[in-house]
């Protein structure tokens, strides 16, 4: 875990500090075929090179095809002007007007830079999260020097990616995008960007590695490769030697030379559609807590091996509690990918949208099973961190959660912290637990501030649910078995 911070330190800052101010149906990744975005009006192929073009005599012919599809991205976002007090202090115009009469401006515009490339004639394009993350104005500029304001329409801060409209009268040249899971560490690729604002600058290099987690986010998977990539070539294309685009130039290691990163193309394509219509990707979400496995637990499990992920937590009323998951279960696949740890089983159904329909082969007590679960929609970062997206999703009610009617209880926020149960089931587990009028204060050692608090709490794995309560001046400890 030390070393994945440490290598997002050094890569992921430095991209985005580099570049900025800081759709559609699947591309058809066959050479030459039309990849227009759903809706959109008829157009010319994509950009690709001669058909006898060779890579072993020159790219020349290959570059000249795509370079009219890469854009230069310009951003102005604006700021206030703070200044600090002890600065305003010492300044000649303490007090005073500034030299031309006027008081100090109260915003300031600030600029910055980045990369991207045409995916439809119509000019829908994409480029990095971070390149226009914010920003106030987009521009993009193309090979002949033609100008559009930019729309941002759609983002996906989880892979760095942001779809971008501009307007034209006339069909603009566009790329195609190839599948990136055919690549192979050693095939040759190439990055076209604007580097330090030098305009479609071309470099070559190969695959030098895929699948590498860096610490982005919970999708990490990215394309390693030693074509040289700087700031400014954030959001740029990564093309095969069909000319396809087969990665988004999205970071590069601060430390090193020639160590660029890039997302998947496979990543990306799936989800056009809901970017392109609903201005973010619905990706798929079990609802369920991962543990990896180790052949002890194995052993434990009654498995023969220690293949596969262990779910540890099924959340109430997520996908996968509905559809039958149980903690214990071993997942060894998902729709027939082996899956060998918890982030791969993360990137594995983050690859469906909500909606979609999955089917898992595990392991039960011992025995083969398969099921099929119906995927929700993968909450924020920040709920999944709170577990707020069980009170928010499933809750019938302020009062409720799915957990909590399990227990029988019904509470409400106490002022000052804590939740007042307001009434208990006869026949539940905490019928001879719990009682009408406790402050229940603390829930499996986690200090209680109120009802969204409690419903996060009461997800601690545990065996049993150990609560502390006060009731009638009294401070009490109470074990309710987990239902």
């Amino acid at each position: 875990m030390k070393l994945i911070k440490a290598l997002a330190a050094a890569l992921i800052p430095f991209a985005l500090g580099a570049t900025a101010a800081q759709a559609t149906d699947l591309w058809i990744a066959e050479p030459g075929a039309d990849m227009l975005p759903a809706g959109t009006r008829s157009a010319p192929a994509p950009q690709h090179p001669p058909v006898d073009y060779s890579p072993k005599q020159s790219l020349a012919p290959l570059v000249s095809a795509l370079q009219p599809a890469v854009v230069n991205i310009h951003v102005e976002q604006k700021v206030p002007n703070e200044m600090m007090p002890m600065m305003e202090f010492f300044s000649p115009f303490f007090g005073q007007q500034m030299p031309n009469g006027g008081d100090m401006p109260e915003f300031r515009v600030k600029t910055g830079q980045g990369s991207g490339f045409i995916i439809s004639a119509d000019g829908f394009l994409l480029t990095n999260n971070h390149v226009v993350a914010d920003a106030d104005k987009v521009t993009v500029k193309l090979s002949d020097d033609r100008e559009f304001e930019g729309t941002v329409v759609g983002t996906d801060s989880r892979i760095d990616i942001a779809l971008v409209k501009i307007e034209s009268d006339t069909d603009l040249p566009y790329v195609a995008a190839g599948q990136s899971g055919r690549m192979e560490v050693g095939d040759w690729v190439v990055a076209i960007g604007n580097p330090f604002g030098l305009t479609h600058t071309v470099t070559a290099g190969i695959v030098s590695a895929k699948g590498r987690v860096i610490g982005a986010g919970p999708y990490d998977d990215f394309i390693q490769t030693d074509a040289s990539i700087n700031p400014g070539n954030s959001g740029g294309p990564l093309f095969n030697l069909d000319g396809q685009v087969i990665g988004i130039n999205t970071a590069i290691n601060a430390a090193g030379q020639g160590i660029g990163f890039a997302v998947p193309m496979d990543m990306v394509t799936p989800f056009l559609d809901d970017l392109k219509e609903n201005g973010e990707i619905a990706r798929g979400w079990l609802g369920v807590g991962l543990q990896g496995l180790d052949a002890d637990l194995a052993a434990g499990l009654n498995m023969a091996e220690d293949g596969g992920v262990l779910i540890a937590e099924v959340h109430d009323g997520q996908p996968g509690d509905k559809a039958g998951l149980l903690p214990g279960d071993v997942v060894q696949s998902i729709n027939g990918v082996d899956v060998t740890d918890a982030k791969a089983l993360i990137r594995q159904v983050g690859k469906y949208r909500a909606g979609d329909d999955i089917t898992m082969n595990l392991t039960r007590d011992g025995r083969q099973r398969e099921l099929t679960v119906e995927l929700g929609k993968r909450p924020s970062e920040r709920e999944i961190r709170t577990a707020s997206f069980e009170s928010k999703e499933m809750s019938p009610g302020p009062r409720h959660s799915p957990l909590m009617k399990k227990l029988g209880l019904e509470c409400t926020s106490a002022p000052g912290g804590g939740v007042i149960v307001d009434s208990v089931e006869s026949d539940s587990p905490s019928a001879s637990k719990l009682r009408r009028g406790d402050r229940i204060v603390e829930v499996n050692g986690v200090r209680i501030g109120g009802l969204n608090d409690f419903t996060t709490a009461l997800h601690k794995r545990s065996k049993h649910i150990v609560f502390v309560v006060q009731r009638q001046g009294r401070r009490l400890f109470v074990a309710v078995p987990r239902p």
